[in-house]
């Protein structure tokens, strides 16, 4: 571990709200929706399906939150002087980079499992040990999409408007990838619409693991596809905007 990842990752894991929104509220969330609408299920097998579903919805929820708010924040350091300051040490704007995707994708970990926990124990979602084990993985990795689309936004957005495209994009991602609400009920023209969201295709790796199968090959193709480009696109944008520029 290297002194800047280590600093960088204190930074974010102690912010309360942070840890608010991509930890306790996804948590909150599972016991909420389950509790509710769950009740109305009718049968165990039923229950399952439903408790099972949400819980995953809302890992996916959680982790692409923390995925965008640990790497977006590289807008607020390129306004704030820090990144400056960066570069008059011998680190490697490749490695400020890297460090950020790393951060960025371990603090992913804590919504995953937490959610995981209030599944198992709150609501009683029943998986064995191995499947507990392949959901958190999978959804770990597919976080690297949503960690690809943060840096491409801080590096886009100026500070004043980064601030305020975590919490939309966020929103967006959710309502319209189904992670509130199933995507089946919603118009035929909307699940057209679900299905072009990162965020359907990233809680499918979830339902497909936690429903005894492998992920599908089209969902594993999607989300690698939406990495690839957003990692691209930052990368494009990395180049012509050095991270050291000073917004205003």
């Amino acid at each position: 571990m290297t002194p800047l990842f280590a600093f960088q990752l204190r930074r974010v894991a102690r912010n309360r709200q942070y840890l608010f929104f991509t930890v306790l509220l996804p948590a909150l969330f599972t016991i909420f929706f389950t509790k509710i609408f769950g009740a109305q299920a009718g049968t165990a097998a039923h229950y399952q399906d439903y408790a099972g579903n949400t819980m995953v919805s809302m890992m996916a929820y959680g982790a692409m939150g923390a995925a965008l708010g640990a790497t977006i924040r590289i807008s607020f350091d390129r306004a704030s002087g820090w990144l400056r300051q960066l570069r008059v040490t011998p680190v490697p704007q490749t490695q400020i980079v890297g460090v950020d995707v790393a951060v960025g994708a371990l603090l992913t970990l804590p919504s995953l499992v937490v959610v995981a926990l209030v599944g198992r124990f709150v609501n009683d979602v029943q998986l064995d040990l191995g499947t507990w084990l392949v959901l958190i993985a999978v959804l770990w990795v597919g976080s690297i999409a949503f960690v690809a689309l943060g840096l491409l936004l801080g590096l886009v957005l100026e500070e004043k408007a980064a601030g305020g495209a975590i919490g939309f994009v966020s929103v967006v991602l959710a309502a319209l990838g189904g992670l509130w609400v199933p995507v089946e009920v919603f118009p035929q023209g909307m699940q057209g619409l679900a299905h072009a969201m990162p965020s359907y295709w990233y809680a499918e790796l979830g339902r497909d693991v936690a429903a005894g199968a492998a992920p599908s090959a089209t969902a594993v193709l999607v989300m690698a596809g939406f990495t690839a480009l957003f990692g691209v696109l930052a990368v494009v944008v990395a180049r012509r905007r050095p991270l050291y520029a000073v917004s205003g």
